[in-house]
């Protein structure tokens, strides 16, 4: 997996290796908790070496250690049975003795500890990935699959399922590898955006859903009621049975990412979230305009809330800064 930033923030490479695993980590300090118990030298000696291997196997032995005392206040009411030999083991040395207390507690309490942290609260694989607006990022999930988060943009990624991801806000670009057996599944709040081999957009905000085909074709909602669609076909999504399906231009999907707005008879309340999303303000469009159609293609220059103000006769409006971001009103209308 790689991301890399891209945009106005400085460009980053972040490369995941291989490592080993949570729950093995886990595992082996439940493990080590309890072969302390009569541990040896030897034994003493291989725990020292494993806890200087990963700062994770320390981090992992002191949530057993802490385990092992919220528990132990429980074990006078819990009636053990040991095995009649048990009672002829010679005891540890008194400083080990010292160290078994301080350190790991008894074996029953390790034994609770390892059924508390194996299956009340699971490890988990997946990881966000979230932009500023005005920012851009691309994670790599294999070498033929690639998403590029627009601004203010949040994902979930799972970093042992390449072929799952979840918008959780924002825009994304897809470009993903097609594979039948194994396809790549996107997310979108209680939405399920399925690939058949495509190169798609999708947007996720103001309680709505958006998606467009640039190449190759997506399955909606997979199953019962799912939605084709083909390269330049899209979708909006507002919920309670109100999706249309419409026709889009290929060039327009995803134009954002080469710094191109593009625009036929899209809601000014639209315009105002991705001008917003793309040069890193909050904008909102007055409810009097939220619905104004607005067609034509806005170039990013870089220049931020300067563009915009430019921007305003063309869109037909004026704009106002306020303590929370930018508002779009009808020209000639004068501030409340």
């Amino acid at each position: 997996m790689r991301i890399v930033p891209t945009g106005g923030i400085s460009q980053v490479k972040e490369t995941a290796m291989p490592r080993e695993s949570q729950d093995n980590i886990r595992a082996r300090a439940i493990e080590w908790h309890i072969r302390l118990r009569d541990g040896d030298d030897a034994i003493w000696e291989a725990f020292a070496e494993w806890l200087a291997k990963d700062v994770r196997h320390a981090e992992a032995y002191d949530a057993v250690e802490t385990a092992d005392r919220a528990i132990e206040p429980l074990l006078p009411h819990v009636v053990i049975r040991e095995a009649a030999n048990d009672l002829d083991e010679p005891a540890p040395p008194p400083a080990r003795r010292r160290w078994l207390r301080g350190l790991v507690g008894g074996t029953i309490a390790a034994s609770v500890a390892a059924a508390v942290l194996l299956f009340s609260s699971p490890p988990s694989s997946r990881y966000d990935v979230a932009t500023a607006p005005g920012e851009r990022r691309v994670v790599a999930l294999d070498a033929a699959t690639e998403v590029t988060l627009n601004g203010a943009t949040r994902m979930t990624f799972d970093r042992d399922d390449p072929r799952f991801a979840s918008l959780v806000s924002g825009e994304a670009l897809f470009r993903v590898r097609h594979d039948a057996r194994n396809p790549f599944r996107l997310e979108v709040g209680a939405n399920v955006v399925e690939d058949a081999g495509t190169v798609f957009n999708v947007v996720h905000a103001r309680g709505e859903v958006r998606v467009a085909v640039a190449e190759g074709k997506i399955v909606y909602n997979p199953g019962a009621g799912a939605v084709s669609l083909d390269a330049g076909q899209g979708l909006v999504d507002r919920g309670a049975r109100d999706l249309r399906v419409t026709d889009v231009p290929v060039a327009a999907v995803g134009s954002w990412k080469t710094g191109s707005l593009v625009y036929a008879g899209a809601p000014l309340s639209r315009v105002a979230d991705e001008l917003g999303r793309a040069i890193g303000v909050r904008i909102a469009a007055a409810p009097s305009i939220a619905d104004r159609p607005f067609s034509g293609t806005i170039t990013l220059d870089g220049s931020g809330v300067g563009q915009l103000r430019r921007l305003s006769p063309a869109l037909n409006v004026v704009v106002e800064e306020r303590p929370d971001g930018w508002i779009m009103r009808p020209a000639g209308s004068v501030a409340p």
